[in-house]
């Protein structure tokens, strides 16, 4: 048996409280609480993205009699004594017929408003008459157009339908007694009629109850629950859930058609699941209903998803050419709003994965950056597509950050896109929070970048999309791996709800997040072996986020570099470095390589070659207020200037910049600057003359500074789990210990210091290092 199209018990029921409604029946305190109950269950409606989603009972279509209850109950009625509840209870049992049924009908067509001209005087006074064209207007005209249309078998169905829909509220109050003691049809009442006489089993006794339940939905309600659906799948990147599937399975199962929306709710579901196949599957068939059904619409659009999945499988070239075919179908069509976006993404991709689609052929559309920035603007202004106009605003302001612009123009873009989005009400917070949180970390102050995030997981986590959320919480992982808090950033990761991990590419997101931490710690940890397994199981490819695969690839040339194989790691920097600069890399990423590349000088003990190229990164991460690049890169140069003898030039930036990067909280970086800072000390002590009084106390001065700075980066290294800085500061004060003629002193700190990293190698036996 098929469902009904449009009519259900239900709607029925918001029918004859639109009846009450409007005779004057409800009292003007309960005129919005019932207006804003009637509308919510008849079209669908948008929510604030600061505030929870509606409850599940909001969501359901087939809603019970219960909820009216919910509404009318605490409402009084013009009767004395009487809430709105009885009033409506008495309409709905005052339909005792099924000619009542046809009668209900008529009298809402007398609620309609008629032309001026055709105005009469027996217009009642004090009904509400509703204009044709408002909401509560389109809901009769439409409802009495379907009853109009329905066979006489489909509206004895639905009368059925609705007598058990109103069964419950038969005991809820006892003013009912005397209408509902007549049972469910005057008529029959009547005639003497009961149950288990053969007329009354034929009107009303043989409706089973799996026809009642299935005339609970219609097929405007299964439109209404996939919209929903798929609102959610692609605003939040999240998969059906669970609880939601075998439900849903059922609705379809119970059609003799499924609607259109179906195949592209499974498709976004297969899709997030990594089922490809399946997803192809049903792309195609959401492709052939749109041709059979000569809907161009549905088509382009279908192009436009077959892109993406294109994209998101690796296969660049088939997404270039279906993005083409998208952009062609939608200027066919005049539709801007599908040719916007699709310019939009084809401008993201070509960002976010440039390598790849040089490959495929792609050459650029839009021309430069800028100019295709621009170009997207301006069309969204042209045709007012807000949220297209504040997506680039905030991609103007990322392209400021990539470039090296000043910061200030950042800000710009930024607070021009979010003054949009709440004067147009744009639900585009998350990523306002993410740039604000990246752009927070690049000036140092770590602190605002950690509130960013969680803002955004804990204030708009239910209107967040999931890539957002994952990203939020990736973004809170690297934050607690520069205070060496491992444990809690592998507590993080894993506290990722299981639903979310469901999704392929989230997975594969989580995964290597997880690896990272996993081998930053290792490299720490000097533990070759695990460093080894975790580089070999981490392999990025052209589905990898670029982020990820530059952080991969920059702790592997770490891993290199404290494993002593300078040759191995100056090649794979040089292709890193050769890479950045084809794809017009983040400028941050091609300031981490120069300072990686005279970190990797002076490790070779080839400092001085090492002098311009961290002066070059200085001075770029300056001009773009790269703060913790910035840092890094003075360390390096006051690392050169030590091996030079510059010490007292090399003293004056560290001291300028150990207090800010103390406000960065990047314990390993604050840690090294602490260790040039004890270097440049001991070689300042080393130019005094001893054999002034001066010089005497000056050098006594100077080392006891070196020590104090020398146990600062040895309480840092020791928080990250740094075991080769620990030991080399370990190595220092036996030294100073030394040449101050304390044999005994300078014993215990080697002592320590082979104690330490016994217990620290202790922990992988199998590993070989060296100190």
């Amino acid at each position: 048996m098929s469902k009904p199209r449009y009519l259900t018990a239900s709607k029925i029921s918001l029918l004859v409280l639109v009846n009450l409604y409007c005779s004057d029946g409800v009292p003007s305190s309960a005129t919005i609480p019932v207006l804003s109950f009637i509308l919510s269950h008849s079209f669908p409606t948008t929510h604030s993205a600061a505030r929870a989603p509606r409850s599940a009972k909001q969501h359901d279509v087939a809603f019970s009699i219960r909820a009216f209850e919910d509404v009318l109950k605490g409402h009084a009625s013009s009767m004395p004594g009487r809430s709105l509840l009885d009033v409506f209870l008495k309409d709905m049992w005052g339909m005792n017929s099924f000619d009542a049924l046809f009668i209900l009908f008529d009298r809402l067509g007398d609620l309609l408003a008629r032309p001026r001209e055709e105005a009469s005087q027996d217009d009642v006074a004090g009904r509400v008459y509703l204009s044709q064209t408002s909401p509560l207007g389109a809901l009769i005209r439409r409802a009495r157009v379907e009853f109009v249309r329905l066979p006489f078998d489909d509206a004895i169905r639905l009368w059925s339908a609705f007598i058990a829909y109103r069964a419950p509220t038969a005991k809820w109050n006892k003013r009912l007694a005397g209408l509902a003691s007549s049972g469910v049809d005057i008529v029959a009442a009547g005639m003497g009629l009961q149950p288990g006489d053969d007329l009354y089993e034929t009107a009303y006794g043989r409706r089973s109850t799996e026809e009642v339940e299935e005339h609970a939905l219609s097929l405007d309600d299964l439109e209404r629950l996939l919209e929903f659906q798929l609102d959610r799948l692609q605003r939040l990147g999240c998969r059906v859930p669970d609880e939601m599937k075998d439900p849903l399975r059922d609705m379809l199962e119970s059609c003799g058609t499924a609607p259109r929306q179906a195949h592209l709710v499974q498709f976004f579901d297969t899709w997030k699941a990594g089922d490809y196949t399946s997803a192809f599957d049903n792309l195609h068939r959401y492709f052939d209903y749109a041709m059979q059904a000569r809907e161009r619409i549905h088509y382009q659009y279908a192009l436009l998803h077959m892109a993406i999945l294109q994209a998101d499988f690796g296969c660049f070239g088939e997404a270039i050419a279906a993005i083409n075919e998208t952009i062609a179908t939608a200027r066919e069509n005049q539709d801007i709003h599908c040719l916007n976006f699709s310019l939009n993404w084809l401008h993201h991709m070509s960002k976010a994965y440039p390598k790849q689609m040089k490959r495929a052929g792609y050459i650029g559309m839009l021309g430069s950056e800028k100019e295709g920035l621009a170009f997207l603007k301006a069309k969204a202004r042209e045709t007012k597509t807000y949220n297209l106009l504040s997506a680039t605003l905030l991609n103007e302001a990322k392209l400021c950050l990539l470039m090296g612009d000043p910061v200030s123009r950042a800000f710009e873009h930024l607070y021009q896109s979010a003054h949009l989005n709440l004067k147009e009400d744009i639900g585009n917070h998350s990523s306002h929070m993410l740039f604000q949180s990246a752009l927070s970390s690049r000036l140092g102050i770590t602190y605002l970048s950690g509130v960013y995030c969680e803002l955004l997981l804990h204030c708009y986590h239910h209107s967040c999309p999931l890539d957002d959320h994952i990203r939020a919480t990736g973004r809170l992982t690297f934050l607690a791996l520069q205070k060496g808090r491992y444990n809690d950033a592998l507590a993080l990761l894993s506290s990722i709800s299981t639903s979310t991990n469901q999704s392929l590419k989230f997975h594969q997101y989580i995964f290597f997040c997880t690896g990272l931490s996993k081998l930053k710690r290792a490299i720490h940890w000097t533990d070759w072996t695990t460093c080894t397994a975790l580089l070999s199981s981490l392999q990025p490819d052209a589905s990898t986020d670029p982020e990820l695969s530059f952080l991969l690839s920059e702790s592997r040339i770490d891993y290199l570099v404290m494993r002593g194989l300078y040759s191995e790691a100056f090649t794979a920097l040089e292709a890193l470095s050769e890479s950045l600069k084809e794809e017009g890399a983040d400028v941050m990423q091609r300031i981490s390589v120069l300072i990686a590349k005279a970190e990797l000088f002076r490790r070779a003990g080839e400092a001085e070659r090492g002098f311009s190229v961290a002066l070059r990164a200085a001075s770029v991460a300056f001009k773009a207020r790269l703060m913790p690049c910035l840092w890094s890169a003075i360390g390096m140069l006051a690392n050169i200037l030590n091996s030079v003898a510059e010490y007292e030039a090399a003293m004056r930036l560290l001291h300028a910049i150990v207090p800010q990067s103390l406000e960065n909280v990047d314990h390993f970086v604050t840690g090294k600057l602490y260790s040039h800072l004890g270097d440049s000390y001991i070689g300042r002590a080393g130019m005094e003359d001893t054999s002034t009084s001066r010089g005497a106390r000056l050098r006594a001065l100077h080392v006891s500074r070196a020590e104090t700075y020398i146990d600062r980066a040895r309480e840092c290294f020791k928080r990250v789990e740094d075991l080769h800085g620990e030991c080399e500061q370990l190595v220092k004060k036996a030294i100073v210990a030394k040449l101050r003629g304390d044999e005994t002193l300078a014993e215990e700190w080697a002592q320590k210091h082979n104690r330490v990293w016994d217990q620290a190698t202790a922990r992988f036996p199998d590993s070989s290092t060296n100190c």
